[in-house]
Formats: structure tokens, C-alpha cells, sequence
């Protein structure tokens, strides 16, 4: 594959490979393309993906540079597939006199570093810089060893991760650095008009609760339906707005055995989700784990109260200023900016127990359902809880992230 003319760029600045595996919709690949914008006053900025098949996030204005390396299957075509993005890399990397290559996600951190580690005709040496965005990924050993010894700089999207990693692997290679929010554009964007089809929700008394991701067990949509269920028998007339690609199926099934099929909305994708959660109540996690979960902080940006399962990392980051106090709390805590409830259940479970008409739910799902409850109910809680949100959203703004970005860029 050639080097279009006009994705070259003369002059002084440092010339910055921004690298992601796709362009779909999925939280890595959105920082990657914002990060693409934010430093493309400073730098010259190259986005290189493998393929763009179903891509989603729009990048008019950005030198896009496609190596149509999508995935394959079987372990040999992976390995032989690694090896070719890596030359194509490493071919790129020379023609565009590369200075810095930003690795996002785990295909692309491989491949990032197994490309040369030289660019240019002086042969001068990259800075290479690889994001990992989940607990899953720093367990891989082999491949955590491979991008610490081979990459300049490992950012983990949360202060616990990059604890983790540290003692895991006895290395201070590691940086912690918040994934960044667009405030501004999300305070656009949630003045942007309602799909018709979600209108009516919106437009009497009731209490919405909203919840964003996608079909995926790590996101515990099952705990969220279960809680609401006692939610309704106590607080009838609420909603659920569930937004996220995926079918459902099995979640739509479950509220329908539960009895509250009609309160609960299955959003789908939403190119621009924040005029549905500006008309929210409030804003339910349930994940069982994350790294540092982006739609928490999008919530807070749009005002709203938040009520989430204190998982293995990130909403004790996000929702209290000691984390780490807060990450080892036990039972419902009103932190700082948000109410985290204990820790929810990794086992699936999609059955209904009824005793005395009422559904029996986990002590932890009691919990979330109990909290969502008090705020709807308390008036000044809940005011309190709103008047902090965007003040919180504010410490994950694109421009302290921009900030960190840059340091790494020029260390």
C-alpha cells in the first residue's frame, strides 16, 4: 500500500502515529480519534487503522491512512496478520518520518511494538507510547511484557489499573491518564433533538433511569433489570432506557417475566445519545468490571446523578476523591460525587423468584435498587448530587488530557 502525496506534511513539527484497530463504536476508538483532534494544532497527526469496515466515528479533516488488515481467524493467520501490520508500520514509519506512535488497544499496542523501533533516513529513534483500557488486557502476561519492554510509555486509563500493573510487573513503566471527555461538545450535543420514537418517554412526570453499553455480560444489563423490577414495585410510572447496540433479546425476555417489559426501553445505537440522557433521572452502572468507564463521566458531563456498582475499577475513581478509600468501602456509600453500591455478581442470572408478590433479588442488587429509590425520592439529595456532576466532569475535560498527552509526547 502507497503513501497518498497529500498525507504528507512539510515543516517542523513532530510527526505524531496515532494507531486503532477500528473505527467502530466502542470507547478506545472514540479517545482516538478525539486525540487525533485535540493535537493537530501542535503536531502533524497520521491515524492509522487496519480496517475500516463498520466504521462509525466520523474523522473528516484527519489523515486517514487504511492498511485493510482486518482481523482473520486462526492462530496462525493472527500471528502472520501481527507480523504484517507491524512491517506496514515500520514501512510507514520511515516514509513519514514518524516521531511518536500512540497505540490504542491490544491488537494495536502489538503491533506498535514489534514496528521498528527508527524513522527516517537518520534513523532516529521513536517514542512509543501504548493505552491499555481494561483489566483483562494487563492480565495477558506475555503480552504485557512485550509492550513494557518494547514501548516507551504504558498508559492505563485509571489510577488503579496503573497500580496493578506496577506491582504485578515490578515496573514503573506506567502512567495513569484519565480518559478525556469533550464537554463542550457533549453540552452541544444535548441540545440536539430527541428521536420521535422516544419522545413521549420524556415528556410527562416519570422517572427515567438511563444506562449506556453494549450488549455484553462485563456490562451486568441482568442486575439492572432485576433492580428495577423492585424499583417499579415501589416507585411505579419510572422508566429504563437501556442505550447500546446489540439485540436484547434475552434482557427484553426477562423484564417481560418480570412484569415491567412497558417501562423498559431498548434505545439501540445512538449516533448522539446525550438529548436522551440530559432527560434522564438518573444514570445506573452495573458492569461488573471496567477500566475507566467513559459513559459514567459522559453521565456526569450531562448532569446527571449517578448511582453505580463500586466494580473492580473506575467508579470509585470517577465518584470520590480518595479512590482507594472508596474502592475498599463496603455497603451503599454517598461519595463525593455519585452513590456507589457494593459490587454486583459476575454469575448471569436471568431467573425470577417471586415471594409475597414481590421479586427476590440479590443483596447487592437490593442495594443499587434501594439507592436509585432514595435519590428519586430525596429531593435535596438529589439536587446536591446534580450541582456536582459537572463540576466533577470537568477533571476528565479533553484538555487535561491533552495536557498529560503532551508530556509523554515530549519526554
Amino acid at each position: 500500500m502507497g503513501i497518498k502525496k497529500d498525507l504528507s506534511v512539510s515543516g517542523d513539527k513532530k510527526r505524531i502515529m496515532l494507531i486503532t484497530p477500528m473505527l467502530h463504536q466502542g470507547g478506545f476508538e472514540r479517545i482516538c480519534v478525539l486525540t487525533a483532534r485535540l493535537l493537530a494544532d501542535l503536531y502533524d497527526v497520521y491515524l492509522v487503522v487496519f480496517t475500516m469496515e463498520d466504521a462509525f466515528y466520523d474523522v473528516s479533516g484527519i489523515r486517514l491512512i487504511d492498511l485493510h488488515l482486518g482481523a482473520v481467524q486462526g492462530k496462525l493467520g493472527k500471528a502472520v496478520n501481527l507480523l504484517r501490520r507491524a512491517r506496514e508500520l515500520s514501512r510507514l514509519q520511515r516514509e513519514l518520518d514518524i516521531d511518536v506512535v500512540y497505540s490504542f488497544g491490544q491488537t494495536a499496542n502489538m503491533a506498535n511494538a514489534l514496528s521498528s523501533h527508527g524513522s527516517g533516513r537518520r534513523h532516529r529513534r521513536i517514542n512509543k507510547i501504548a493505552a491499555c483500557h481494561s483489566f483483562g488486557e494487563i492480565g495477558v502476561r506475555n503480552y504485557m511484557d512485550l509492550i513494557l519492554r518494547r514501548t516507551n510509555h504504558v498508559i492505563c486509563c485509571s489510577k488503579a489499573m496503573a497500580e496493578e500493573v506496577r506491582e504485578r510487573y515490578h515496573t514503573q513503566h506506567v502512567d495513569a491518564v484519565w480518559n478525556p471527555c469533550d464537554l463542550a461538545d457533549i453540552r452541544r450535543k444535548m441540545t440536539g433533538e430527541r428521536p420521535a420514537a422516544f419522545g413521549e418517554i420524556f415528556s410527562g412526570e416519570e422517572r427515567v433511569i438511563v444506562s449506556m453499553g453494549r450488549e455484553d455480560d462485563v456490562k451486568g444489563f441482568w442486575h439492572l433489570i432485576r433492580a428495577f423490577g423492585r424499583v417499579q414495585e415501589q416507585l411505579p410510572g419510572t422508566r429504563l432506557v437501556i442505550i447500546g447496540e446489540g439485540s436484547f433479546d434475552e434482557y427484553r425476555e426477562l423484564a417481560d417475566k418480570i412484569g415491567i417489559l412497558p417501562q423498559v426501553i431498548f434505545a439501540g445505537t445512538q449516533r448522539n445519545p446525550f438529548p436522551l440522557l440530559a432527560a434522564g433521572s438518573v444514570y445506573a452502572l452495573t458492569s461488573i468490571s471496567e477500566g475507566l468507564p467513559n459513559a459514567l463521566v459522559e453521565a456526569l458531563a450531562a448532569g446527571l446523578v449517578i448511582v453505580s456498582a463500586n466494580c473492580r475499577s473506575g467508579p470509585a475513581e470517577i465518584l470520590h476523591g480518595d479512590w482507594q478509600q472508596a474502592q475498599s468501602g463496603s455497603g451503599v456509600q454517598y461519595a463525593d460525587y455519585g452513590v456507589l453500591t457494593p459490587a454486583l455478581s459476575p454469575r448471569k442470572d436471568l431467573q425470577v423468584r417471586m415471594a409475597d408478590g414481590k421479586i427476590c433479588l440479590e443483596e447487592a442488587e437490593e442495594a443499587l435498587a434501594g439507592a436509585i429509590i432514595t435519590l428519586l425520592q430525596d429531593r435535596e439529595l438529589y439536587r446536591r448530587y446534580s450541582e456536582r456532576a459537572q463540576e466533577r466532569a470537568m477533571d476528565f475535560s479533553a484538555e487535561k488530557y491533552k495536557e498529560a498527552v503532551i508530556r509523554l509526547i515530549e519526554a
